[in-house]
């Protein structure tokens, strides 16, 4: 189940940019921590109350237009392709698309299709040679997410440590406002 509206998705024309090119009071400031927070997301929601990690998806396709440019991919090339919902104390906070090229399953990496219900970011951060591409953001438009009625901040970056990296994508639904505080230190 993919819960990005595909024909919506195809119309647009949104475009990601680096945080400094954003208005910061453009974006509400309890979702802004955890639009620059270099830290993972995954260990901040276990901070702030109980976590759970609902799979929609996650199987061999072919990346979007833009996912295949953003990680240098060729036109034929799959990639593993994981939606996941992240839960906290059953509130939808985080929808996240994560694409992870054939060519990155190396190393530790080639664990990653099998990790089930849970989060990718407990599993990547524990890489000490990890590295990250800077962090973009964007506000998607409402109804792209669907059940979700209002424009949502999302951020992407690429996580290095095998082949082209991984492209992790996560959009912040408002109720990750709450876990602020609770989340400590972002």
């Amino acid at each position: 189940m993919n819960l990005l509206d595909s024909k919506k998705t195809q119309q647009l024309d949104y475009r990601w940019h680096a945080i400094a090119q954003v208005r910061r009071s453009a974006i509400p400031k309890d979702i802004f921590p955890w639009l620059i927070t270099r830290f993972s997301i995954t260990a901040k929601l276990r901070h702030a109350g109980k976590l759970r990690v609902e799979v929609l998806e996650d199987r061999w396709q072919s990346p979007t237009p833009r996912e295949r440019i953003r990680l240098r991919l060729k036109s034929r090339e799959t990639a593993r392709v994981r939606s996941v919902i992240l839960y906290l104390d059953n509130e939808p906070v985080v929808y996240a698309r994560s694409i992870i090229p054939a060519r990155s399953l190396k190393g530790s990496w080639r664990y990653l299709p099998y990790l089930g219900n849970q989060p990718l970011g407990g599993y990547v951060y524990q890489s000490k040679a990890l590295r990250r591409s800077p962090t973009e953001v964007v506000k998607l438009p409402s109804g792209l997410i669907q059940n979700c009625h209002e424009a949502l901040w999302a951020r992407r970056s690429v996580f290095i440590e095998f082949g082209p990296g991984i492209l992790v994508n996560e959009a912040f639904y408002p109720a990750i406002g709450k876990a602020t505080k609770a989340a400590g230190q972002l």
